[in-house]
């Protein structure tokens, strides 16, 4: 058997917490509500430093002195992690951060076990998922000109003129005169048409970069993996015959009165005490034992589990040794 211990600052919290270990199947007789108003409680706080090693121990008390309130469970090797994780579903104290307030108000209150260097402690690892955002180049674009040619055709109308020299034959009687004869001369211009090619420019077409922003969501898959810690109890298990004389006095007390002997609940003597020396059902409690252990029981006796659920229940207790 194991002990685990809660440190709570508020009572009712304590209170929450000692209820669900009790639902979960944990006996009565295993679990303690420990504070400093109760006198009671004075050796069994003397006693923690028994089971808590230092200089653990003095924080827990320290923690007490101050109102708290502690619970610890007696609880099999493989139910550790369970009663542990159903106190930390209550308003559990964080004895490092506790320790590290008390050291402030009294200096001489030691460091806690240092599980890096402490070889009787092996830690539980769990990996936690964190995701982050990082910016990746994932490309990029350039835009830039290039010049290129092409001929084009077009046509145009021009005019060409060409002088023309004709003679006709004429016969004409024409008055003598001084003029008649004088020099004279008539000049005609060729006009021609030629293509005067000239260039425009316009502009066509604009080309810009810019960029789109969209927000995603982008769901990430991974293994986050837990380094736990198994815990199993190595002991020597007494055989049947072992508990004889205990369960004869339990029948004696509890039984003979209502007219059974040893020898009428002997069978569910031996299958309680088969179920308490038996995986899983020797390491869970009996809030979790009892349905599977009414259809064992069921398909070999049927119809007379309830009248002998109390007789298993007890070898079963009896054995794994929390009565």
């Amino acid at each position: 058997m194991r002990t685990v211990i809660g440190l709570f600052d508020n009572q009712e919290e304590a209170m929450r917490a000692y209820t669900a270990l009790a639902e979960e199947g944990y006996a009565l007789a295993d679990l303690d509500i420990l504070t400093n108003d109760d006198k009671d409680d004075e050796p069994k706080l003397a006693l923690l430093k028994a089971y808590v090693p230092e200089p653990d121990a003095t924080i827990y008390l320290e923690g007490v002195k101050n109102g708290g309130t502690i619970i610890t469970a007696n609880v099999a090797e493989s139910q550790v992690a369970r009663a542990a994780e159903t106190m930390s579903g209550f308003e559990m104290v964080n004895i490092a951060k506790r320790a590290d307030e008390l050291r402030i108000r009294s200096v001489d209150l030691p460091q806690l076990i240092d599980t890096a260097v402490d070889e009787n402690v092996i830690e539980v690892i769990e990996e936690d998922l964190e995701v982050g955002k990082a910016e990746v180049e994932r490309g990029r674009m350039r835009i830039y000109n290039v010049v290129t040619e092409r001929e084009v055709t077009q046509d145009v109308g021009l005019r060409d003129e060409t002088i023309r020299v004709s003679r006709r034959p004429v016969n004409r009687s024409v008055a003598i005169n001084q003029d008649l004869f004088r020099p004279r001369s008539f000049e005609m211009v060729e006009m021609d048409e030629i293509a005067q090619v000239s260039k425009t420019a316009r502009v066509v077409e604009e080309v810009y970069l810019g960029k789109d922003v969209a927000e995603k969501i982008e769901t990430i898959k991974e293994t986050l993996r837990r380094q736990d810690v198994e815990i199993e109890e190595i002991s020597a298990m007494k055989a049947f015959d072992e508990y004889i004389p205990q369960f004869r006095t339990y029948v004696d007390d509890k039984l003979a009165s209502k007219g059974l002997t040893f020898d009428d609940v002997q069978p569910g003597l031996k299958f309680g005490y088969s179920l308490a020396t038996t995986e899983p059902f020797r390491s869970s409690p009996w809030k979790a034992v009892q349905d599977d252990a009414k259809h064992l029981w069921e398909e070999k006796n049927p119809g007379t589990w309830d009248q002998n659920k109390a007789v298993v229940k007890y070898a079963w207790e009896a054995v794994r040794s929390i009565r």
